[in-house]
């Protein structure tokens, strides 16, 4: 079965058992790097809300083995859990007095997204371009974010330099920053299962308390001057995903390319496309107190 023939089946499921009146749409949804992905919109009779459900993954595990019966259950099971009638308060974004504690930056890539920035706030840093979101934790979904638009803007009637002074002071508060030992953090993600000993160049690892979009803790007040007292040195940023910085002393590095070379690798083999953030590295001098590109 094809993925045309997947999302047929699929939508044909939902259609029959779903209650009459549910609306269902096939939308293309752009994420990070110009991925664009289907997103089947569910659309309560008489609700306001339509959350969307991303096809790709599910059709990812069909090809892994997956059956399509179970594949469906799980899509119905998501769908009964998406009722947000009388729960969310979907005039929330009609005040930004009420939005404002909301909102929070993440970090992408500027030429990869630049047709998505022409219709976004942001604010260009380095390669990259610092972009708005509001972080909605305990929804009836879980945690939701939702991406800031020139619209939104514009009918909140503020200017980017406003979104990005809230930004700037809910980010460390909402997602702290964590900076941790490569190892510890292996050793965290495996349950505890001994990881072997880091016998080569020392890593460590700067995210926020979510591990979701904290890159952008380089962003925050101080805090690469904070790295570089307690590594000790100045350092080096490898753009590990969206996610996470991995740091690097500078005392351990003897190529810088090798360093280029590694980051490069990794985002083509083992980073989904729309978490990548650079093929760039970074270089923390305490001494100036900049952050900046290392050039090839």
């Amino acid at each position: 079965m094809n993925y045309q023939e997947f999302v047929g089946s699929v939508t044909g499921f939902l259609r029959d058992v779903l209650p009459c009146g549910t609306e269902l749409n096939l939308i293309p949804l752009e994420k990070n790097n110009g991925v664009i992905l289907d997103g089947l919109s569910i659309r309560r009779e008489g609700e306001r809300a339509a959350p969307a459900i991303y096809l790709d993954s599910y059709y990812q595990d069909y090809l892994a083995g997956s059956s399509l019966g179970q594949i469906q259950d799980t899509i119905l099971e998501c769908c009964e859990d998406l009722d947000l009638s009388g729960q969310f308060d979907t005039d929330f974004f009609a005040d930004y007095r009420k939005v404002r504690p909301t909102v929070v930056y993440k970090l992408i890539h500027y030429e990869k997204n630049r047709e998505l920035l022409k219709r976004i706030p942001h604010v260009p840093f380095l390669d990259l371009a610092v972009v708005f979101y509001c972080l909605l934790p305990d929804t009836p979904v879980g945690n939701a974010t939702v991406l800031i638009y020139n619209s939104h803007m514009e009918y909140w009637n503020i200017s980017c330099g406003e979104l990005y002074r809230d930004a700037k002071h809910n980010t460390p508060r909402l997602l702290p920053a964590e900076i941790k030992a490569m190892s510890q953090v292996l050793f965290e993600l495996s349950d505890g299962l001994d990881c072997p000993e880091e016998d080569q160049i020392p890593m460590y690892v700067l995210t926020n308390s979510r591990r979701a979009l904290g890159a952008a803790c380089i962003l925050y007040d101080k805090i690469l001057m904070y790295c570089a007292q307690w590594l000790g040195c100045g350092y080096y940023l490898l753009p590990s995903s969206v996610h996470e910085m991995i740091l690097i002393p500078k005392e351990a590095v003897t190529n810088e390319r090798e360093l280029t070379a590694m980051v490069r690798d990794i985002n083509q083999t083992q980073v989904r496309r729309t978490e990548v953030l650079s093929d760039q590295i970074y270089f923390y001098s305490p001494e100036s107190g900049q952050l900046s590109m290392v050039k090839e």
